[in-house]
């Protein structure tokens, strides 16, 4: 797969993780709606041939896959589309990290956010601004913000990933501000 120079992307991890939460989640048909969905091009970057873990792989094919998940399996469901996501934290970040993420305090992994996210991905960066039981989480300048499922993708899998820590009830709302900008508010107890 040749990348444009400059392109934003993300590690292989993440298609792998798309694909093993839509199956965990609707089965191998789930995942066939989707892929049916996709454009040719995106079809070929994502699928054309095996992706390595550690590959980079662009942003704009995975948001163009979020889409098809979204209107496909997910049948543009918010709750079901939500429960995919969460699975595909469990497929993903959420397996390699789960010990870390049961013990540590959310201020500890809001902390370390910023260096995670520079390690998934090419562009965007990502601020945080922890007061109290509340944190501003700010993405800047990616992909994520121009597109609305991208958007509520990025907020559901901050606010996962909060929850597996020793936060309780964490809750999240988000802003598309900006042209490239994401604003993620989240709480918890």
């Amino acid at each position: 797969m040749r990348l444009a120079v400059g392109e934003s992307c993300c590690r292989g991890t993440q298609l792998l993780a798309f694909r093993a939460a839509a199956v965990e989640t609707w089965g191998e048909i789930g995942w066939s709606e989707a892929c049916d969905l996709l454009d040719p091009d995106t079809r070929e970057t994502l699928l054309g041939r095996p992706i390595r873990p550690i590959a980079w792989v662009p942003e704009s094919a995975m948001i163009t896959l979020a889409d098809a998940v979204f209107v496909g399996p997910a049948a543009k469901s918010e709750v079901a589309y939500r429960e995919f996501v969460r699975n595909q934290v469990n497929c993903g970040f959420g397996r390699v990290r789960r010990f870390f993420l049961h013990l540590a305090p959310p201020e500890v992994v809001l902390d370390r956010a910023p260096a995670l996210w520079r390690h998934d991905h090419t562009h965007g960066e990502l601020v945080v601004d922890v007061r109290g039981r509340s944190a501003q989480v700010r993405l800047v300048d990616h992909a994520h913000a121009t597109n609305e499922v991208a958007s509520m993708t990025a907020a559901e899998i901050f606010r996962y990933v909060l929850s597996l820590t020793r936060a309780r009830d964490v809750t999240s709302t988000y802003e598309r501000l900006a042209e490239r900008t994401l604003a993620v508010h989240l709480e918890w107890r």
